[in-house]
């Protein structure tokens, strides 16, 4: 009998912590509900928003209707090969865009990087396609982030 208490202890324990999670995810808000799934990216606007100077503000212009701006917070150059800038933006809810590039052995040049707000429901990734052209696909942010508070 204690057995079969604990058992039933343990499911609804489950069956709660699976309910509160999904209600977390339905109440967090679409920053960019607006704005399309894939937004191809040109190479020289992640060039320039590299150049940006740590405390100045800046406006990414993504696309002419998908402007991205806020405060740059840090751009250092980690590495000869490394290089990372960090944007965050009041007009996204604090939504922070971090963009790195990397140069590899063969002195071909690679970005990646992510507009994300850990209190949203979406963010965009970088991602590069077989003919090195870049874009921002959309994801969801329960799928990349792990949920810590409990």
């Amino acid at each position: 009998m204690k057995t079969y208490k604990t058992l039933l202890s343990l499911l609804l324990c489950l069956t709660t912590a699976a309910a509160f999670s999904q209600k977390l995810d339905q109440s967090r808000p679409k920053l960019f509900a607006g704005y399309p799934e894939t937004i191809q990216l040109s190479k020289n606007i992640l060039q320039n928003t590299l150049n940006a100077a740590e405390g100045e503000e800046v406006i990414v212009a993504f696309t002419s209707n998908f402007r991205f701006k806020g405060m740059v917070i840090s751009n250092q150059k980690k590495y000869d090969n490394l290089q990372s800038v960090i944007i965050k933006s009041p007009a996204f809810g604090n939504a922070v865009f971090q963009l790195s590039r990397i140069v590899n052995e063969d002195k071909t040049i690679s970005y990646a990087g992510r507009i994300i707000n850990p209190n949203a429901f979406d963010g965009y990734e970088i991602k590069k396609d077989q003919n090195n052209n870049y874009s921002f696909i959309k994801f969801e942010t329960a799928k990349i982030l792990q949920d810590c508070s409990y």
